[in-house]
């Protein structure tokens, strides 16, 4: 059905002209490129250059199953694997009997009325009594490398190095002896069996091969290798212990296996390296890894140990099995698990500059933002390579993607590779619900529901006296939930309240009821819990609105009162709580009821600054804060994008006014390079908000920005430009951006009935013109296939499964597409 969309004056019908119209002259089909792929001619290097240029997170690319991270790097006959597991980390209980997650011996809430009457009184104030020190914090730490050395001549030709994301294996090729021989190597780590494979093949019999751990950064007394060779088995046995007590560290295990062994001479060097030298034309190395570390055993129950079984024989189990499938089998369920994910979602967008056989440094190299223009082939395959390292880094037995994803190369990673909930964390998992990726989202919903609910359970009584539980801005692994530095970061209880917003968002593109009612709806009601016996009259405005206080704007302003970042988050909180009772059981009316009242006292956190923009804090501008800042955070558009207590249960998306100020506060703050940070998480999250706003030109400027300023050879983003140290939110939040350009879709506030509007690109540049996409989740559990223009309109759609609710699709220019 066709029909013309009628609505209040919007940025929906005011797009700004895009600037690359005339770009694009290729047709759908021709211009398509599938089965991107990323590529080198020269091997990825592990050195010593001052500028980190030469590291290994910089050249190598990225492959994992989520328990295991794998970078493979080095060159023909040197070659490296190096090895992580997400759980192996210093720190803890591990080291030290009585830890505590942060949490004070006693309780600290008697301060708090103090704190609030004089924020009150004053406006501002401090709330030192309330901090707690990070000792024994701990880090993720890298395993270490596995080693795979043969003779592969004193040279080599035709080098070629690929990471395939249509079935995430790498592969390298090359010709040796004067070109006569052609070796090849794959690597893969499997989910299915837990593994990562190493496969070599030439069409000539194959060189000796020796296969060895090391860990040069560890203290050798801590590291045991061992290698058993009979009839049946080859395995190279590498393992170690964090500390050595007491207590004692964390242990950990790996094995590398070589299958096949009866048809292979195998032997051991030292007790320390295994030697394969039989003439074979392939050879196949399984490598497993494991530690003692145990998430289900973090609570009071358990001692607060989080120790688990000794990892050796769970290793064993591990590399037997895998082991006795043989290479050909592991390949293929490895490739069925990762085209089960991967092949969910499909953006595809014209290949204008010939780009696809390219080696990726060299187009990152030459992507320059002064051009005024981009690569969509480019930007196509770092969207898939962003759904593939969330593929690789997030599984339902594993941790959640942390600050490095599942990588790391140090023992004491960038702020310890842990996980930053004020947008970090919640970046990473930006493009889960709509490309098709919900699964790796139950490695988060776990780890909050075992480490962060029992110790946050404690942090709320023990800080606020309060009911539910909190975290704040930085989590290890062991449910650190307390407040870690000074206020500025550590004052930051609002983390669990943002990420419910992806709880609440899981459930509302699934519509999985099953999940809500099982484990969704508990992290919510906690959450809302806290927040409903934590705010507060407001003292300084006597308005009659809730408010909290104390509240720090992540990283900048005045410790004070109505902190405009939480009161936003508030509401969407309670908004997604009143929409679960459609289909959860409770049977507490008492505090539903509770939840709906605080919710019609909330102060909603939108308020308007002299200037145009929006207010950050709820304090009279002459306090001096709320003037224009440059600064690296959006905290105050968080109900903008990527939530919506903004632009949807205020109904900014259609409120002129409202999109004026959001405009004008991204016009403020910049680009996202000022002096207090060049972060490309920055640049990426300005695209999304632009990108809300329909502005199809600056959204493309801002996500081009981020990969000219940001990303580096092998794809992966940079905190400070294109130097380290590595961080992975980029990399998922410019998958968000695209995202964020291609669908505004967005939830009714609790209650509502009438018809919801989706609109398909929103903010698709001239560029993209006459691509498409296959897969794209929305609300309610459907999903759509649509394509667009050469203007970046859409103006086809193919509904692929249908929709919950009344539900209107349009495009930018407010023609009805689907009505329903």
């Amino acid at each position: 059905m066709l029909e013309t969309f009628i609505h209040e004056p919007s940025v929906l019908n005011m797009r700004v002209p895009n600037l690359f119209l005339g770009a694009i002259t290729a047709t759908l089909g021709a211009a398509v490129v599938n089965g991107k792929a990323l590529r080198s001619s020269c091997p990825a290097t592990h050195g010593t250059a001052a500028d980190g240029s030469d590291s290994i997170l910089q050249t190598g690319y990225l492959i994992g199953n989520g328990k295991l991270g794998a970078i493979p790097f080095g060159p023909p006959g040197a070659e490296k694997i190096n090895l992580n597991v997400d759980s192996l980390w210093s720190g803890g209980p591990f080291e030290v009997e009585n830890y505590t997650g942060g949490n004070p011996p006693s309780p600290l809430y008697d301060a708090l009325p103090g704190i609030r009457e004089k924020i009150f009184q004053n406006g501002t104030g401090e709330m030192q009594e309330l901090l707690g020190s990070g000792d024994h914090y701990g880090s993720n730490r890298v395993l270490g490398n596995i080693t795979i050395s043969f003779d592969a001549a004193e040279s080599y030709t035709r080098y070629e190095r690929t990471l395939d994301l249509s079935d995430g294996v790498h592969r390298t090729k090359y010709r040796v002896g004067n070109g006569s021989a052609e070796i090849e190597s794959f690597i893969f780590c499997s989910y299915p069996d837990q593994v990562c494979v190493y496969h070599l093949q030439s069409d000539a019999n194959l060189p000796v091969v020796t296969v060895n751990f090391e860990n040069v950064l560890v203290d050798q007394t801590l590291l045991r290798t061992s290698c058993k060779t009979n009839k049946d088995r080859a395995v190279l046995r590498h393992s170690g212990v964090t500390q050595a007590g007491p207590p004692e560290g964390m242990k950990y295990t790996a094995i590398a296996e070589v299958l096949d062994v009866k048809s292979t001479t195998t032997s051991c060097l030292q007790e320390s390296r295994l030697q394969v030298s039989s003439r074979k034309k392939e050879v196949t190395i399984v490598i497993s890894a494991e530690t003692n570390y145990d998430q289900k055993a973090g609570n009071a129950a358990n001692n607060w140990s989080f120790k688990g079984e000794d990892p050796e024989p769970v290793v064993d189990r591990i590399s037997s099995g895998a082991s006795s499938r043989g290479y050909r089998a592991l390949l293929n369920r490895h490739i069925k698990d990762y085209q089960s994910l991967m092949g969910e979602f499909t953006l595809d967008l014209p290949d204008i500059l010939g780009s696809s056989g390219k080696d990726t440094a060299s187009l990152l190299e030459s992507y320059s933002y002064d051009s005024g223009t981009g690569d969509p082939y480019l930007e196509s395959l770092l969207f898939d390579y962003a759904r593939h390292l969330l593929t690789s880094s997030s599984r339902p037995n594993s941790l959640p993607a942390n600050l490095q994803g599942r990588w790391t190369e140090s023992l004491t990673a960038a702020w310890s590779a842990d996980y930053h909930a004020n947008i970090n964390l919640q970046m990473n998992y930006w493009l889960a619900d709509q490309t098709g990726l919900a699964e790796t989202q139950h490695a988060l919903w776990n780890y909050m529901e075992d480490t962060w609910i029992p110790r946050g359970t404690e942090t709320a009584r023990l800080l606020y006296n309060a009911s539910g539980w909190v975290v704040h801005n930085e989590m290890n692994t062991f449910g650190f939930t307390a407040m870690k530095g000074d206020a500025g970061w550590a004052n930051y209880p609002a983390a669990a309240a943002w990420m419910m917003q992806h709880v609440w968002d899981a459930f509302d593109y699934t519509r999985d009821e099953a999940w809500l009612q099982g484990q969704g709806y508990a992290l919510l009601k906690g959450v809302a819990a806290f927040w409903a016996s934590s705010l507060v009259d407001d003292e300084f405005y006597n308005d009659g609105s809730l408010v909290v206080n104390p509240c720090n704007s992540p990283e900048t302003g005045p410790t004070t009162f109505g902190c405009a970042h939480y009161q936003q988050l508030i509401v969407q909180v309670f908004e997604s709580v009143l929409a679960a009772q459609e289909f959860v059981h409770e049977t507490d009316v008492q505090f539903v009821a509770d939840i709906a009242a605080a919710l019609e006292r909330l102060d909603t956190g939108l308020h308007f600054a002299s200037w145009g923009g929006l207010k950050e804090w709820k304090l009279p501008e002459r306090y001096g804060y709320d003037v224009k800042s440059t600064h690296r955070h959006l905290s105050h558009l968080v109900g903008w994008y990527p939530g919506y207590s903004i632009s949807s249960f205020a109904s900014g998306y259609n409120n002129v006014t409202i999109q004026n100020a959001v405009r004008e506060t991204l016009i403020a703050r910049g680009l996202g390079n000022a002096q207090d940070a060049n972060a490309g998480w920055a640049k990426v999250w300005r695209a999304a908000c632009w990108a809300r706003l329909n502005d199809s030109t600056m959204a493309y400027a801002e996500l081009r920005y981020a990969i000219s300023e940001n990303f580096v050879g092998n794809g992966l983003s940079m905190y400070w430009a294109t130097n380290l140290p590595f961080q992975i939110d980029a990399n998922f939040g410019l998958a968000g951006a695209v995202l964020g350009m291609l669908v505004v879709d967005l939830p009714l506030a609790a209650g509502e009935t009438e018809a919801r509007t989706v609109v398909l690109g929103p903010a698709i540049p001239g560029a993209w013109g006459r691509g498409r996409v296959r897969g794209l989740r929305l609300r309610g559990g459907g999903k759509v296939d649509f394509s667009w223009d050469g203007r970046g309109v859409v103006d086809s759609v193919r509904v692929v499964s249908m929709l919950k609710g009344k539900v209107r699709l349009v495009n930018v220019e407010g023609r009805v597409l689907v009505e329903g």
